[in-house]
């Protein structure tokens, strides 16, 4: 097998798409570009291009490595997409086989949607900076919708991280880069050797023992913590988001657990946030494998405290709009509606069936109100009363679970760039954020990718940005220094060049 091209290899031959590519659709292709020619995105093992093809706006993925990847895997994952209705989550996928020519030989792409949006950590920085905790606490109940909705159909990503992780301008999470995915038809066939970005996988086993169905289950338990904690204290991020991750790294997921970030996170003496922190923990244990799904990892255990109220039961379930809501547990045998209620200690808000809107206020009434999961009818209560806002944990509830309503801010449009990686947006200083590849920790600010449009300032009160951003400074003031230094200079040699002239005339 021939070495693969290079990031700057594909960048220079998609110059000239017509000469490029083997279809002619792509052969007709535009790209954004930056100083090298098409704006290249450049990860672990492949380089995403945003094209535009048929109108289309499309993410082109052109591969620097070899991996697992195939035009059988990729077609037997846009059939089980369409199968079992994921689009929502993941886009369709094309695989075109020996279609680039780069250096006299001809590799595969992949083409995908692009997805106007925003990075799941710039985005949570968006939120944090403005301090919204009911959008983030939103996003955690949608990003538990998102994993449950997954691991339903028995759907594995293989690596959840906030770069392959997308939130578009309708508020949408979107999944992007599958080539570590897992799905019943693959089973049986070889592993991919995509290890999975360290700050969200367990340090117990590898990337093939950990392929299966529910090898999910630790990283979106990670995310879904970091998201909850972060709505409970968005001063958390800040302190623990270094550029590259939320609020957990790779050391943090070790015994005996002493890292700053957990004991933030046990100064809350939130009872939700200590069961999530508990359970994270089991998952760290040395020799741990994921067996289960997040919603039965999350169900507390029969000796553990019941701070959780039951799945509701048709009886107790439903009840329409209208009152204030008030945190009750599952009514006892034979009560009905909203009577025989007892109020509980600490309900987890996180994990609601419905968020609440966006919108702040002092209570919970009308629109904040929580909708029973979907095949469980409305019965035993009074028209005009509403259901308990956090009396449905939904992963405990059995069946599927009723989407999320459309409260989320749209990421902001705006060309700037992270600590880490561009944000979205079409204009050439911007990725347009597809983002399938994720981003190298070795690659920093030097990679040729990242200077192609120069650096935009990065988020303002992002923790990572405050950090990295002195150094930029520093660079900045030398370049100040050099300029006054070459002026300084030029006024000298100017002075000495018209001394010269004016002794030469006389």
């Amino acid at each position: 097998m021939s070495t693969y091209p290079s990031a700057v290899d594909y960048t220079l031959a998609l110059q000239n798409p017509g000469n490029a590519f083997a279809d002619a659709r792509l052969r007709a292709a535009t790209f954004t570009q930056g100083l090298l020619g098409p704006y290249g995105i450049a990860g672990s093992s492949a380089v995403v291009f945003h094209g535009v093809v048929e109108n289309d706006d499309c993410a082109l993925r052109c591969y620097t490595r070899e991996d697992a990847s195939t035009p059988e895997r990729y077609a037997a994952l846009g059939s089980y997409v369409t199968d079992n209705r994921l689009s929502e989550y993941v886009g369709n996928v094309t695989w075109f086989q020996e279609e680039v020519r780069v250096k006299g030989a001809r590799w595969p792409v992949l083409k995908m949607p692009w997805i106007e949006g925003q990075q799941l950590n710039e985005y949570v920085a968006f939120l944090a900076d403005g301090g919204n905790k009911i959008a983030l606490r939103t996003l955690a109940a949608r990003w538990l919708e998102l994993i449950n909705s997954l691991q339903r159909v028995r759907f594995a990503h293989g690596d959840l991280q906030h770069g392959n992780i997308l939130v578009d301008q309708q508020g949408q999470l979107r999944l992007v880069d599958f080539d570590s995915v897992w799905i019943p038809p693959l089973q049986g066939q070889e592993a991919p050797t995509e290890s999975g970005h360290t700050s969200y996988q367990s340090q117990a086993g590898t990337a093939k023992t950990r392929w299966g169905p529910y090898m999910d289950t630790f990283s979106g338990l990670v995310i879904y913590l970091a998201l909850t904690a972060l709505a409970k204290d968005p001063g958390l991020w800040p302190k623990f988001n270094n550029g590259d991750n939320l609020l957990f790294e790779r050391d943090d997921f070790s015994p005996p657990f002493d890292t700053e970030v957990w004991k933030r996170l046990a100064e809350l003496a939130d009872p939700d946030i200590n069961r999530l922190t508990g359970k994270l923990k089991d998952c760290c244990a040395p020799g741990w494998v994921a067996s289960k799904s997040l919603q039965d990892t999350l169900s507390p255990k029969w000796w553990e405290p019941q701070n959780t109220p039951a799945p509701p039961t048709a009886s107790a379930a439903g009840t329409a709009a209208g009152t204030t809501a008030t945190a009750t547990s599952t009514p006892p045998a034979g009560a009905t509606g909203t009577g025989a209620t007892t109020p509980l200690a600490a309900t987890p808000w996180a994990a609601a069936t419905t968020p609440l809107a966006t919108t702040p206020g002092t209570g919970t009434t009308g629109t904040g109100a929580t909708t029973p999961p979907t095949g469980t009818p409305a019965s035993g209560g009074s028209t005009g009363s509403t259901a308990a806002t956090t009396s449905i944990p939904w992963h405990q509830a059995s069946g599927p679970q009723p989407s999320l309503p459309g409260s989320l801010p749209p990421p902001p449009k705006t060309p700037v760039q992270s600590a880490v990686a561009p944000q979205s947006g079409k204009l050439p200083s911007s990725t347009g954020s597809w983002h399938s590849a994720k981003p190298a920790a070795t690659d920093g600010d030097g990679s040729w990718w990242a200077t192609q449009q120069g650096k935009a300032p990065a988020l303002p009160s992002a923790g990572a940005a405050a950090k990295k951003n002195q150094q930029p400074r520093r660079r900045n003031q030398e370049v100040v220094v050099a300029w006054v230094v070459f002026v300084l200079l030029m006024i000298v040699v100017g002075t000495v060049l018209a001394v010269a002239l004016v002794h030469q005339h006389h």
